[in-house]
């Protein structure tokens, strides 16, 4: 019997009442009208066979035919979609596996001391860097020595080559505070030893000493930068506290304006976003629009929840992103190149393909790359895969400086780069299960014990935004959102 796939993913209404309809096997994207949007969106919610029937017997043969075509309507039973997806996730896995990504921590300690930081702990146990220095064989090294630099491009291209067989590609730097001005020399070796493996770089920095990364910034070397407001100035310096305690807003502003202007590099500024100052993003925006940061080409610029534990260690949003997404869009579609929450923008750069070259949208069978193939060389020796848990045993999957140089401890190693929906099993008779990919595999380990559970994060709600806002720009301008940075670095 022909009916509607069981990974239809239907839209908000738009303006107009219309619909976009994405089949999550497929990758197909069409716009729908009302009529039809709207009973769709009860037969999925129902499943009413009687009801299906009847809006299927309602379609004109172009349509039926089409529909067919493009995987909205299927004669495979649920239980075969389901086995499409897993077979679908486990090709994507693998390819993703061929491709590995790195990041480098050049220094664990952090030139702020952020009220509700996640590394806080970490930090709080680490040596001073003057003693670090001091005591180069220190069990907790906290800055990167030139000899681990060489240890982890050494590990770096033995990996690399073994997946692809060559090297090049960008690299993440990451920390602690990766472009502290006190470790000008160390980034600098890292970068200039990239370059002759043909790598360049993206940071995530909180941006107080970017204006002495300045000759390091710009295509082929730090191309680009994440940075970090927690809203207008006086709420910024009471959170985001500098350990000189001069007011890191102000510094972080002029820093950004130069980058802008005397180089090339690409921006992306994340604004935390809290119960109390969700108020004030309206705020921050229009203080962005005077600098002349909103619409600029180089700058991306979204919300951002906090994500804090528990009593219990479990992990939970301070502000749900689907809660941020039907909140500030009012603000956010007055400009090109702002966002509600990192799941919309990151959404949004997936699906720009297909309103501008008419592709289908591209399906994904993981979360992110520290479930196929991350590696993170940090200066305790040690190699990570999730930038969530740097430090963290949890996380710990080898080590890289020791005379065998690279060690990889397969068993913990192989629990991180297996999970993917085709290994999630409450994952696969979703909708969005390949548009997702299961979500933070460290926060479903916080929160359930297991890496190989998901954590859904609102992604359905926020991803039926997306598709709207994106149809709708689409539809009025001839463009989905435009002049935005690829979505190299995390959210």
């Amino acid at each position: 019997m022909l009916r509607f796939s069981s990974y239809s993913i239907l839209s908000f209404p738009l303006s107009d009442g219309s619909y976009a309809l994405l089949n999550g096997i497929s990758g197909a994207l069409d716009w729908i009208p009302q009529w039809l949007g709207a009973r769709l969106e009860n037969v999925l919610a129902s499943r009413d066979a009687q009801a299906e029937s009847e809006l299927v017997q309602a379609l004109d043969a172009a349509t039926l035919d089409s529909f067919r075509e493009r995987g909205h309507l299927t004669t495979l039973s649920p239980d075969q979609e389901r086995e499409q997806v897993c077979a679908i996730a486990a090709a994507l896995h693998d390819a993703a596996a061929k491709r590995p990504s790195f990041l480098i921590v050049p220094n664990l300690d952090c030139n702020y001391r952020c009220t509700y930081c996640f590394e806080r702990p970490l930090q709080n146990s680490l040596y001073q860097i003057h003693l670090a220095a001091a005591s180069p064989s220190s069990p907790r090294k906290v800055v990167m020595t030139r000899d681990q630099v060489d240890a982890a491009y050494r590990a770096i291209v033995q990996l690399q080559r073994q997946a692809t067989g060559s090297t090049g590609g960008q690299l993440i730097l990451y920390g602690g505070e990766p472009l502290d001005r006190e470790i000008k020399a160390v980034v600098s070796y890292i970068v200039s030893r990239g370059l002759q493996h043909g790598y360049s770089f993206a940071a995530v920095t909180n941006g107080h000493d970017l204006d002495a990364y300045l000759g390091l910034l710009g295509p082929g070397l730090i191309e680009q930068l994440q940075i970090t407001f927690d809203g207008p100035k006086p709420i910024h310096d009471r959170r985001r506290i500098h350990r000189g305690h001069e007011s890191s807003f102000e510094k972080i502003v002029a820093n950004i304006d130069r980058v802008l202007s005397e180089t090339e590099a690409e921006v992306q500024l994340r604004v935390h976003l809290a119960p109390e100052t969700l108020a004030n993003f309206c705020e921050v925006l229009e203080f962005f629009r005077s600098r002349g940061w909103t619409d600029h080409p180089r700058v991306v610029i979204y919300g951002s929840t906090l994500y804090a534990k528990n009593s219990e260690g479990k992990v939970r949003s301070t502000v749900p992103n689907d809660h941020l997404a039907r909140e500030l869009s009012a603000f956010t579609r007055r400009y090109q190149n702002v966002y509600s929450c990192p799941s919309e923008f990151h959404a949004t750069v997936a699906l720009r393909p297909v309103f501008t070259d008419g592709t289908r949208f591209e399906l994904r069978g993981v979360y992110c790359s520290a479930n196929t193939a991350s590696y993170i060389f940090a200066p305790d020796g040690a190699v990570y895969s999730c930038w969530e848990s740097v430090g963290q045993d949890c996380s710990r999957i080898g080590t890289y400086d020791g005379p065998e140089g690279l060690v990889i401890d397969l068993e913990q190693a192989t629990r991180w780069f297996h999970r993917s929906i085709a290994t999630l099993e409450e994952c696969q008779r979703c909708a969005y299960a390949l548009a997702c990919g299961g979500g933070c595999a460290q926060y479903a380990e916080y929160n359930t014990g297991s890496l190989y559970k998901p954590f859904c994060d609102h992604f359905q709600q926020v991803f039926r935004h997306t598709l709207a806002e994106n149809l709708e720009l689409f539809l009025q301008t001839g463009r989905s959102k435009l002049g935005s940075p690829k979505a190299v670095v995390r959210e």
